[in-house]
């Protein structure tokens, strides 16, 4: 990670703020930031190397690094046992980046590919409603978007030799979009270590609709809808600063999803749809005000 992004990872701990201080009152509010470092296993790069041509070039496509995520958190609680909050967490400007590149042998010659994917952006947004049961358990529903896109290009050399002596370059840009809506449910484990100290766990899961989208330079559109099912857990340590009003936590967040095909154009293109996973994991650090 570079010095820019270092930086605002730096100054988004130094003051970002979440909901579920353990000792807020009924009727406050809770306004803030988090930010996450992760490792992602995103599900759209299995879709964005193959060309629209009889003989395409198939690569392992692969994430080139690690990043930051992060962005606003919002609470509110109704009452003693009822309160909501809201969270995005974005990376932006080329903090991923992804790469591709192989050789194939085809009838038509030898194929020298590169993809190139050089800029990122993400969206997680989770909108929750926690229902505390009693002093260590609780339910929540919720509602979860992802959004997810991909900007860069590809570039083809096709040697003819010993057809004849003449290489044949390709190449253009490259668009992907994906995005997924839908409910959830989830459990609120929560554990008093100490006073102020707690430890919590979350576990949830979506039943989501989407859809996936390629565009390619001189290609034609490739599009689907699909179904999919996401699972997200989450570890927290938290401590209570009751003369800053501040809960400062720090744990772990990992999310998986897996993707049902209801209809696409073409169809073949997206084939193996259900074998393949979206996968993003890292250390998320918090803190929390509450007025």
């Amino acid at each position: 990670m570079n010095k820019k992004f270092r930086l605002v990872l730096i100054l988004l701990v130094a003051i970002s703020i979440i909901a579920g201080g353990t000792t807020v009152r009924a009727g406050e509010f809770s306004v803030g930031a988090a930010v996450m470092y992760g490792w992602w296993k995103p599900f759209a790069a299995n879709y964005l190397q193959q060309l629209d041509r009889k003989y395409p070039v198939k690569t392992t496509f692969f994430m080139e690094n690690s990043s930051a995520l992060y962005g606003p958190v919002l609470g509110y609680k109704i009452s003693e046992t009822w309160n909501l909050s809201f969270t995005l967490l974005t990376a932006l400007h080329n903090q991923y980046s992804a790469g591709s590149y192989n050789a194939t042998a085809a009838l038509d010659g030898l194929h020298l590919a590169r993809t190139e994917i050089d800029r990122v952006n993400k969206y997680d947004a989770d909108l929750r409603a926690y229902y505390r049961a009693s002093k260590y358990a609780g339910v929540f529903i919720a509602v979860n978007m992802e959004a997810d896109k991909f900007f860069g290009d590809y570039r083809v050399l096709i040697n003819l030799t010993p057809v004849l002596p003449v290489t044949i370059p390709l190449q253009g840009s490259l668009r992907s979009f994906q995005y997924d809506c839908g409910p959830g449910v989830g459990l609120n484990l929560t554990f008093e270590l100490a006073k102020n100290l707690t430890a919590q766990i979350r576990l949830s899961l979506y039943v989501m609709g989407g859809t996936l989208q390629r565009y390619i330079q001189f290609e034609k559109r490739k599009v689907n809808t699909h179904m999919a099912f996401k699972s997200v857990e989450e570890v927290l340590l938290s401590y209570y600063i009751e003369g800053a009003r501040t809960t400062i936590s720090i744990g772990g967040r990992y999310h998986a999803m897996t993707f049902a095909l209801m209809s696409a154009s073409p169809r073949e293109f997206f084939k193996n749809y259900t074998t393949k996973f979206d996968q993003l994991g890292g250390i998320i650090v918090t803190a929390a005000y509450t007025f």
